[in-house]
């Protein structure tokens, strides 16, 4: 049995088998699998690329940790000397790298002179409290985002639209050190945060001291989202299957979440992957700005200190998180759109076919 499609004739000879079969296919485990094992070994590379850059770079810098006691005239030049070989600072460039690479892989990542303990000691707790800024600062974000760029992919040339124009630029234009001024400012002059001792004295996860620094993350995120949410649902509410789900008499709510929202999705998806490596790799300036103590702040007392292991770790811990977003994101496209799935099956039996032959 057959029948003709758009000029082509297509076989539906033992069709509900067949599409049974290949919806097994395409949502077999191993094909995950495969795909998060394939995106591990490019982590890998990439990670050895990343560590093989930064420690040429900081190498050509010059200075090392110790470099501040060459100056302090109550350390001799001998005691300096054999501080530097007790830490392996005098060896080659290749042989500390090697020495730090090797420690790296089996999951120690060297010993931070400035703090004077294990770097792998001083690292988790600080990413641990970035991690949790950088969740809440996605969170608000993606909510803004959706709440009112919806609404203006809903309604072209209406106050919402305007509204979301204004909300991108604002958000787009202000550097992150302004808005964390700002922060500062306000709360100074409302109390509706501490500052200063009463900011210390808070408890670490107290709402009081994670919602300022998610705050002033969330703002730069809001212009990406708010710009990409109502763009690509713009463009999903023009296409046909939204006119055909609307003329089946379906509520607009359905239409716009249940249809075409998921056709929307695909971008915002990808710029989540991008977004979690670029919201903890920027926490630097607001992390200093509002004495919050994680990865970004750790990351400057790594520099100022020239502490080569802690800043190889802070280093090392983004672009691990840069590739766990992008990771995400290939699973979570797969997982929304079909046609990925389908691609990637027709891409094999091509090529095995191609083989074959």
């Amino acid at each position: 049995m057959a029948a003709r499609v758009g000029g082509r004739e297509i076989s539906c000879r033992g069709s509900p088998k067949g599409v049974r079969k290949t919806r097994r296919q395409l949502t077999k485990p191993r094909r995950v699998l495969k795909l998060i094992l394939s995106r591990i070994l490019q982590g890998v590379v990439v990670l050895v690329v990343v560590s093989v850059l930064t420690f040429a770079l900081l190498a050509a810098t010059g200075g090392d940790a110790l470099t501040a006691l060459s100056s302090e005239p109550n350390v001799s030049p001998s005691a300096v000397a054999e501080l530097r070989r007790i830490y392996g600072l005098d060896d080659p460039l290749a042989v500390r790298y090697a020495r730090w690479l090797s420690d790296f892989a089996r999951g120690r990542m060297g010993y931070s002179i400035y703090f004077h303990t294990p770097v792998s000691t001083v690292l988790p707790p600080r990413l641990l409290r970035t991690l949790l800024v950088a969740s809440l600062a996605l969170l608000l974000a993606w909510a803004l985002a959706l709440a009112v760029g919806v609404q203006a992919a809903r309604k072209p040339r209406s106050l919402w639209d305007r509204a979301s124009e204004a909300l991108i630029l604002l958000t787009a234009s202000t550097p992150r050190i302004v808005i964390a001024l700002v922060a500062l400012a306000i709360a100074a002059r409302t109390n509706l945060f501490p500052i200063g001792s009463a900011f210390e004295a808070a408890s670490p996860f107290s709402p009081a001291r994670v919602l300022p620094p998610a705050i002033v993350l969330a703002v730069p995120l809001v212009a990406l989202f708010l710009a990409q949410t109502r763009e690509s649902l713009r463009a999903a509410l023009a296409e046909d299957f939204v006119t055909v789900a609307r003329a089946k008499g379906l509520p607009e709510r359905a239409v716009v979440w249940r249809h075409a929202m998921r056709v929307a999705a695909n971008p915002l998806i990808t710029i989540f992957g991008y977004s979690l490596g670029s919201v903890v790799g920027g926490s630097v300036i607001v992390e200093s700005v509002l004495g919050w103590q994680g990865i970004g702040s750790l990351s400057v007392a790594a520099v100022v200190n020239r502490d080569v292991p802690l800043l190889m770790g802070v280093v090392m811990t983004t672009a691990t998180a840069v590739i766990v977003g992008n990771l995400v994101a290939d699973i979570l496209l797969r997982l929304n759109d079909p046609r990925l799935r389908r691609d990637e099956l027709a891409t094999r039996t091509t090529s095995r076919a191609a083989t074959t032959a």
